[in-house]
């Protein structure tokens, strides 16, 4: 009896403040994550909690107007005291006083990385801060500072202007690039940008972001541009040949690959498949309108290449679904964590049937991708029964998020009476299918892409459905249903985008 007093005794007098510093540094960083402003507060309870949240909290840093601002130094010089001793990651706007920024970083001593982000202002305003305005050379050339740049403008300079970019970013210590797609759309010069990567020997992200059918870089001589890790084109008109490809790019780090409005059978004609089997991710989006039709051709290359890559954790791809067969996904059962298969038939228009994956190949899928928790697919009820391909989708163990293509069921030409909306009435009976058959895990996220919805899309521009569209009624729509992780509750909403009316 006694021991069981002097236990609990013992047991009420233990408090946070009892736990090791390495114990509750590890809290602190996973309160950190979740509430800044609590972890703050924490910092406030005793000097042995401030002398182990600070570091935490003051790890990384978004400079804003009151941080840069003289008067901080005035009235907060305990905050700045922490920056310059603790802070590591510094995330910084563009339309920043480029003096204020640089003071800022000038003091903080243990600087590793800097995130830079492009915001709108322009250079000749007085408001703009480039990397190179802000950055010291000690922290270029002996903290040797990463540079992270975001939604950097793709820009087409003239001969006079070449070395923009170099002037503005140190290419040393560029780690990450990602563009923002240029306005107006096609632009006709790289060479900026292409001197930049050039001297930008450490650089492991480039995301290239164009419009349209886009233009490439054009080569000299020996250049090379650097073993990028992540690489990511959209809009890029791949017409490199093989020489080109070995003699200028070096595909020997990449793990992940993006092409989005990209040539397809142009790239997969050009480059050496043994240089991409250690990828991780593919994502492939073909764009050929301006080319002969070759998307056969690539589909079947395309299934070439992913048999002999190693291990895909993520694969997307648009193809002709009918001849990739499913052996291509199967070579990857044990990896595969998200796959997206779609055709490039789509439901952009009612009269077309989008080729529609087995219910025997889904099931087989299910029964050997244990471990995929993403997945997109296109579902046509006019060339499947839907229920038993509903069933196959449940089937998947850990499968959590859906995306699921289907067509409209409205014809133009049909009148609707009493307000009754079709489209919503299937969509909740594909959803009440999953929810109630899933097995394995639950699902979290289901999204139904009716007729081909995007956030921004050109509607259907036939007489009958412009008719349609004045009334209300569009054969585009998106319904999504999400379960909230915390309660486990089931919400359904519809997402609205963006098209063209006619009134």
């Amino acid at each position: 009896m006694a021991t069981e007093v002097a236990l609990h005794n013992s047991t009420q007098a233990l408090s946070l403040n009892d736990l090791s510093t390495e114990l509750l540094a590890l809290i602190f960083k996973q309160l950190r994550d979740i509430d800044t402003r609590a972890l703050a507060m924490v910092r406030q309870i005793s000097r042995r909690f401030e002398a182990i949240t600070a570091p935490i909290q003051f790890d990384i840093i978004c400079l804003n107007e009151r941080i840069i601002a003289p008067q901080t130094e005035t009235y907060f010089p305990r905050i700045l005291r922490y920056m310059h001793s603790f802070t590591r990651h510094v995330e910084v706007r563009s339309d920043l006083d480029r003096v204020n920024t640089r003071r800022v970083l000038d003091r903080v001593r243990r600087l590793s990385s800097l995130r830079w982000r492009y915001v709108g202002a322009q250079p000749h305003s007085g408001f703009f801060s480039a990397p190179s305005d802000i950055i010291s050379p000690h922290h270029i050339k002996i903290n040797k500072v990463k540079l992270y740049i975001e939604d950097l403008p793709l820009k087409g300079f003239d001969s006079r202007s070449y070395d923009t970019y170099l002037r503005a970013i140190p290419a040393s210590n560029l780690a990450s690039l990602r563009m923002m797609s240029p306005t107006p759309p096609l632009t006709t010069h790289l060479e900026s940008l292409k001197r930049l990567l050039l001297e930008a020997r450490w650089v492991k992200t480039l995301y290239y972001n164009d419009r349209g059918q886009g233009t490439r870089f054009l080569f000299k001589g020996n250049e090379c541009l650097p073993p990028f890790e992540e690489l990511s084109l959209r809009s890029y008109d791949w017409n490199h040949s093989v020489d080109e490809v070995q003699k200028h790019w070096d595909f020997s780090r990449l793990q992940h690959l993006t092409l989005l409005n990209v040539p397809m059978f142009r790239f997969l004609s050009s480059v050496p498949f043994e240089k991409l089997r250690q990828l991780h991710t593919l994502h492939f989006e073909d764009f050929s309108a301006h080319i002969p039709d070759r998307r056969k051709e690539a589909t079947r290359n395309l299934y070439v290449l992913i048999q002999q890559i190693k291990a895909l954790h993520t694969l997307r791809i648009t193809c002709h679904t009918d001849l990739f067969p499913i052996c291509g996904l199967l070579r990857h059962a044990d990896s595969l964590r998200v796959l997206g298969f779609r055709d490039y038939v789509g439901f952009s228009d009612e009269r077309r049937h989008c080729p529609t994956m087995r219910v025997a190949d889904l099931i087989c899928l299910s029964r050997n991708l244990v471990n995929l928790h993403s997945l997109e697919l296109d579902m046509d009820a006019g060339l499947c029964e839907p229920v038993l391909f509903l069933r196959a989708l449940c089937k998947f163990p850990r499968l959590e998020n859906l995306v699921l293509h289907t067509q409209t069921v409205l014809n133009p030409f049909d009148t609707l009476y009493g307000g009754v909306d079709l489209d919503y009435e299937a969509s909740m009976e594909v959803f009440s299918t999953l929810v109630q058959g899933k097995q394995g895990l639950p699902w979290r996220n289901i999204t139904i892409n009716v007729g081909g919805w995007k956030p921004f899309m050109v509607r259907r521009i036939s007489e009958a459905w412009r008719e349609q569209n004045r009334c209300g009624i569009y054969a585009e729509r998106c319904f999504v249903l999400e379960r909230n992780r915390g309660n486990g509750e089931i919400t359904v909403r519809e997402e609205m985008g963006v098209g063209n009316h006619y009134g």
